[in-house]
């Protein structure tokens, strides 16, 4: 499976993600690994020219993947073939809309919406959701 997502760095032919955690040109034969395939992403796509010194709350934030686990879920990905979605995946090419994930408030990471549990402090409180992962860290 190949999934075409921009611009080669190098030669500007396409450049897709095959589903095996790397971004590849079959043009030029340029190829990354899928984090850095998402921060060349950054780096064309939003003008990062390099991320040594730029803060925490400047910096890109790059996701684990919901599907794969891979770090290298970008949100606001834009792709000519994914225009409708939300967010995406560099390493396994997985993409979804933005109501497809929701991000937990405990560990901060985007997951399905079916997957969170409403979490109740006290019986007197109202809940809230926090991914299935969490829930059960919480619980143990």
């Amino acid at each position: 499976m190949c999934v075409p997502i921009l611009a080669c760095p190098r030669c500007s032919r396409e450049w897709q993600i095959t589903g095996d955690g790397w971004v590849r040109c079959s043009s030029c034969g340029y190829e990354a690994d899928s984090y850095t395939g998402a921060i060349e992403y950054i780096r064309i796509h939003k003008g990062l020219k390099s991320l040594d010194g730029i803060d925490a709350k400047s910096k890109p934030q790059i996701y684990s993947c919901p599907a794969c686990g891979a770090l290298a879920l970008l949100e606001r990905a834009e792709t000519d073939l994914h225009a409708n979605f939300q967010f995406l995946c560099f390493s396994c090419g997985g993409f979804w809309a933005a109501n497809e994930l929701a991000r937990c408030p405990e560990c901060m990471e985007w997951k399905p919406g079916e997957e969170f549990e409403e979490l109740i402090i006290c019986r007197s409180a109202v809940g809230f959701y926090v991914c299935r992962a969490c829930y059960e860290k919480i619980f143990k």
